[in-house]
């Protein structure tokens, strides 16, 4: 995979509202005061309408349009329709679009990898990678009561080489991150089509410890650097007795874990490692020339982000 580079990120989220509300139908430990969470977002949009007021912010930053567009979401089941209206919403009616799911809330990675593949072929330079989703069910407990879930939408723009964003402000729950900048030193993705299948909670979460393992190591091969070696490991909005869980079982002193903004946000499937990383930056909790660690994951996939801030 060529190296990447992204910039102009911009995030959006549905409206604020505490998670109390939620109390007949989350799981208590969810509401524990210890667990880092307290509001979610719910929205009433389309999928596709907040991937495009965070793609817009995005297509403003850029000195020149993308040129493919990668739509990410599990949960828009009319996403040929929504690709056309996404495109036409964002002024680029001539752009190549492709979706990709199947991950859950781990699509990051495997979208990575995709716009990584289209860069190296020589026949694009800039994509415009959007991830969006909404709970559509009403169903807002994550499995194995991990976190509260939200609606909401992240963009940014991936480049080989130099990035090519300019300048674009926002307000705080539609913040446009495009003076953030990273330098992608990795990406991975491990599945295992039998992690936890049929068994109970603490075999899955076993089965996901091990997906994380074997994860950080292709990470390690691949920038030379371990887990322990980075400034940050950033989780995904779980609540924090998780986050600290997993760390410790890489190995890893929880004092690195870098908790992003779960409590305001909670957990927005595939887009939380891309919004905390957006998020903790301009908030000064990433500083320039620091080493994250990121990570999503899915049912039966676990995918690893090494990125280096440099703006």
């Amino acid at each position: 995979m060529s190296a990447l580079q992204l910039s102009a990120l911009a995030y959006v989220h549905g409206e604020r509202r505490p998670i109390a509300e939620l109390a007949d139908r989350l799981a208590p430990e969810l509401l524990a005061p210890d667990t880092g969470l307290a509001w979610y977002r719910a929205s009433e949009r389309e999928i596709w309408q907040l991937a495009a007021e965070a793609g817009a912010r995005t297509v403003e930053a850029a000195v020149e349009p993308p040129d493919l567009l990668v739509y990410v979401s599990e949960n828009d089941h009319g996403s040929s329709d929504s690709l056309t209206h996404l495109v036409r919403a964002l002024g680029l009616p001539a752009t190549r679009y492709l979706r990709v799911s199947g991950h859950d809330c781990g699509n990051l990675g495997p979208a990575l990898h995709l716009a990584g593949q289209a860069l190296a072929s020589g026949e694009h330079r800039r994509v415009l990678l959007l991830m969006a989703d909404r709970v559509l069910d009403g169903d807002r407990s994550q499995a194995d009561t991990l976190s509260v879930v939200s609606d909401g939408a992240v963009a940014c723009l991936v480049t080989a080489g130099e990035p090519d964003g300019g300048t674009h402000g926002g307000t705080d729950d539609e913040l446009s991150s495009d003076g953030v900048r990273f330098a992608v030193h990795g990406v991975s993705t491990v599945t295992d089509a039998e992690a936890g299948a049929g068994a109970g909670v603490g075999d899955r979460i076993l089965a996901t410890v091990a997906l994380a393992v074997a994860g950080t190591a292709e990470i390690a091969r691949q920038c030379g650097r371990a887990a322990e070696d980075f400034d940050h490991l950033l989780f995904p909005n779980y609540r924090t007795v998780a986050q600290q869980f997993l760390c410790s079982a890489m190995g890893v002193p929880v004092e690195r874990v870098l908790f992003g903004p779960m409590a305001e946000y909670g957990h927005c499937f595939s887009a939380d490692s891309l919004v905390s990383l957006a998020h903790c930056a301009e908030r000064g909790g990433i500083r320039p020339g620091e080493h994250v660690l990121a990570f999503g994951d899915g049912p039966n996939s676990w995918s690893s982000l090494a990125v280096e801030r440099i703006a």
